[in-house]
């Protein structure tokens, strides 16, 4: 995976970001109220980008991890987190091959990073890791894309903008239709930042990013056949009182998922029964 080139400017990132963190930590703590427990205090942030999730739960009182694959962006919020006088632990790891080792009360995976993950063996290797990091009954929250209209799967385009300060940052999201391949469910996309300060307008392009098409009904699928976790609820927005619904056109899918008591067997890896060898006669008794 090659990172975006709108990683390397994590200040520009953090502002264009910044929107709905609060409804989105908050969602969290529902989750924990809901589904976890009510003592739950370590949360890792899985692809943390400049940390404005993990800084706003530490001002709460979580213990927070945050993983990135950007050294610019954990650098980023080791200096933020020192300047705010929060003890957020940022660290530079890959999702798809997680090295970090702890014990976690939650997890979650915000802002599309999970579709990074590009086939199943990586989605169920990774949920079966991440599991592995969590406490009995601990919870992984995860959101991704999903597209609002089926006949333009990978031709959606998304934009907003953010403004601190003297500076405004134009974000848009935007995918290339002329990439796709429809047996892998991959194809490119790519972050575009218009930045506009005092000294001018510069336009950093992300350059394309692979990622996975992920429907719900397969997600579900794939979280059965890691045998890690069991899914508790999807929604359309950070709010569990709204569950994921086709007839909002949800542009993304929120999930929450439980760590199984013991882990599953994936199905496909059990060995099939073996039927009566013809040779044994089986009599029954009356």
């Amino acid at each position: 995976m090659t990172p975006s080139a709108v990683y390397r400017h994590p200040r520009y990132y953090a502002i264009g970001y910044r929107w709905n963190t609060d409804p989105e930590c908050d969602f969290i703590e529902a989750c924990l109220t809901a589904y976890g427990s009510s003592k739950a205090s370590r949360l890792l942030d899985i692809g943390c980008g400049a940390g404005r999730h993990a800084m706003e739960l530490s001002r709460r009182g979580y213990q927070l991890t945050g993983v990135d694959l950007s050294p610019e962006m954990i650098a980023f919020v080791q200096e933020e987190s020192k300047r705010a006088n929060l003890p957020v632990t940022a660290v530079v790891d890959d999702l798809r091959h997680l090295s970090l080792r702890g014990t976690y009360d939650a997890a979650f995976c915000f802002m599309d990073t999970f579709r990074f993950l590009l086939t199943n063996e990586e989605i169920t290797a990774h949920l079966r890791t991440v599991a592995g990091l969590l406490a009995p009954g601990g919870l992984y929250l995860t959101d991704f894309w999903v597209p609002a209209k089926w006949d333009l799967i990978g031709d959606e385009i998304h934009q907003w903008e953010q403004t601190e300060g003297d500076t405004t940052v134009r974000v848009f999201y935007l995918q290339h239709p002329e990439s796709v391949d429809p047996i892998s469910q991959t194809f490119d996309d790519e972050l575009v930042f218009v930045v506009e300060e005092p000294g001018g307008i510069q336009e950093i392009r992300g350059g394309p990013t692979r990622t996975r098409l992920l429907l719900p009904q397969e997600f579900e699928a794939l979280v059965g056949r890691s045998g890690a976790f069991t899914l508790r609820s999807t929604h359309g927005e950070f709010n569990l009182a709204k569950p994921f619904d086709r007839s909002t056109l949800s542009w993304r899918m929120i999930s929450v998922l439980q760590k199984c008591d013991a882990p599953q067997a994936d199905p496909a890896e059990r060995s099939p029964e073996r039927a009566p060898s013809p040779s044994v006669r089986r009599e029954s008794k009356g």
